[in-house]
């Protein structure tokens, strides 16, 4: 029989915290305890009060108490792996989204724009893979254009002044650009942020920061566009 320990073991690596995190944590809470206590819950040397698991619950994102701790199968919930249950609550933000746009009498509105926004950021500086990163939908601006698809957040300041570091960036997907626009590349595995440059028939990644030197497109190694940064 799984313990509320082991439960409380499994959710807190599932997010990738160490106990010293959830202790602080907690802290936000109002609950001051040590690493030391986290540990001894878990181990099942003692247990957590009610406001302690409620506290943890929250910061471990649990949704369905009675399904995470105990096997009862109720709530909307229940039974879904980790993959759906965080499709789910994906599906739930963006109905809460729409449902929080509200149309004024006599006027018209346009329904918000949502777009992914990848969890990892795209490097401006050096490679940075993306893979499979998981994404939260956000509500874009007025302002972005309507050719955007996603949106990525920079790692860097090799593209400063243009774009610096922690920016939210907005990407039409596109395999082809033109010399001078600046886009999203992958070369050899990793991903970049940059502008391209074509000269003399060979292709270059140019930084906008002066202190960071061109990367030279090798002949024999994979790299294509991903897409065109618009925003």
């Amino acid at each position: 029989m799984i313990t509320v320990g082991e439960t409380l073991s499994r959710l807190r690596r599932e997010k990738k915290l160490l106990q010293k995190d959830v202790a602080a944590k907690l802290a936000a809470h109002g609950i001051i305890i040590s690493a030391k206590t986290v540990y001894n819950w878990e181990k099942g040397l003692a247990q957590p009060n009610a406001n302690q698991f409620l506290a943890l619950c929250e910061i471990l994102g649990v949704d369905d108490v009675l399904w995470q701790f105990s096997g009862v199968r109720r709530g909307p919930l229940s039974g879904l792996n980790r993959d759906g249950r965080e499709k789910a609550r994906e599906f739930i933000n963006l109905l809460s989204l729409i449902d929080a746009f509200r149309e004024e009498p006599g006027e018209e509105q346009e329904p918000p724009r949502l777009f992914r926004l990848y969890d990892i950021p795209v490097s401006a500086g050096t490679g940075n893979f993306l893979g499979d990163s998981g994404y939260n939908m956000i509500s874009a601006p007025a302002h972005i254009p309507d050719t955007a698809d996603y949106a990525l957040r920079v790692s860097g300041d090799s593209m400063e002044p243009l774009m610096s570091d922690g920016q939210i960036i907005w990407v039409k997907e596109q395999d082809v650009l033109e010399s001078g626009e600046v886009g999203i590349f992958v070369y050899d595995g990793d991903v970049y942020c940059k502008e391209l440059s074509v000269k003399e028939g060979r292709a270059y990644l140019k930084s906008r920061n002066p202190k960071y030197g061109e990367i030279k497109i090798a002949d024999g190694f994979p790299f294509k566009a991903l897409g065109k940064v618009v925003y």
